[in-house]
């Protein structure tokens, strides 16, 4: 089914990111500071290309299963 997040901006996504998602600071750790700055700035501006004139909505789809015994 269909699930676009939807927030106020790329920024806005990418701080829900870096505070919600431990397994991007794990992929991250490896590397020094500034890569990582670099590499969080990078991940931003290539998600500006989901903002428009209401925000943030990236595509999205889940996969809901039902299951009885």
């Amino acid at each position: 089914m269909p699930s676009p997040p939807r927030l106020s901006s790329a920024a806005a996504c990418v701080r829900f990111e870096w505070e919600s998602f431990g397994a991007l600071h794990q992929m991250l750790a490896g590397v020094s500071e500034a890569d990582r700055a670099a590499a969080w700035d990078e991940i931003e501006a290539e998600l500006r290309q989901f903002e428009g004139p209401n925000g943030f909505e990236v595509p999205c789809e889940l996969i809901v299963g039902v299951g009885v015994k």
